[in-house]
């Protein structure tokens, strides 16, 4: 256990000196998988939110699929072996709770990023409680999504070092 935390401080820390290098690094798990580009999925409502992070993605190198529906989500979740998916609080018909813990419980692990207008520390907890990994607030101010974003791949790409997960992931 103590190892996979300092292997996270340890990513953490490379992401911060080395900026979107690290975001876009080798994606190696035991899987034999090649150097690839970071994959976030977009299940947002608003086009404003839709074009910032369309426009910060290309500056980094990020690969952004959006969708319209949490079945579309979970299905390129599945299909793209997804780090880091950006979800709506404010998603017509869908109680963002189900949708977080539906999002966040898929076979492979991800980084579940619920997007809302009210962001305080008790929503951050129910994020949490749900399976999600953290809160940004709107209106998006593109240096927080990015480096919401990169911290969250770095601890994604840290799970997948973890030998309780290649365990998990070869059975």
């Amino acid at each position: 256990m103590w190892r996979a935390i300092q292997s996270l401080f340890s990513n953490t820390s490379n992401v911060a000196r080395t900026g979107s290098r690290a975001a876009t690094g080798s994606l190696n798990g035991n899987s034999g998988a090649s150097t690839a580009q970071v994959i976030v999925i977009a299940l947002l409502v608003d086009n404003h939110d839709r074009r910032l992070l369309a426009n910060v993605s290309s500056g980094n190198g990020w690969a952004v699929h959006f969708v319209d529906s949490l079945m579309e989500a979970q299905a390129a979740a599945t299909n793209l072996r997804v780090p880091v998916i950006l979800c709506d609080r404010d998603l017509v018909g869908a109680d963002w709770r189900e949708t977080v813990s539906r999002l966040a419980s898929s076979s492979l692990p991800t980084c579940v990023i619920l997007i809302s207008r009210a962001a305080d520390d008790h929503l951050w907890e129910e994020v949490i409680r749900s399976g999600g990994y953290e809160v940004l607030s709107k209106p998006l101010r593109p240096k927080e999504v990015v480096r919401v974003i990169k911290l969250a791949w770095s601890f994604w790409n840290s799970m997948l070092k973890m030998p309780a997960y290649s365990r998990k992931r070869s059975a």
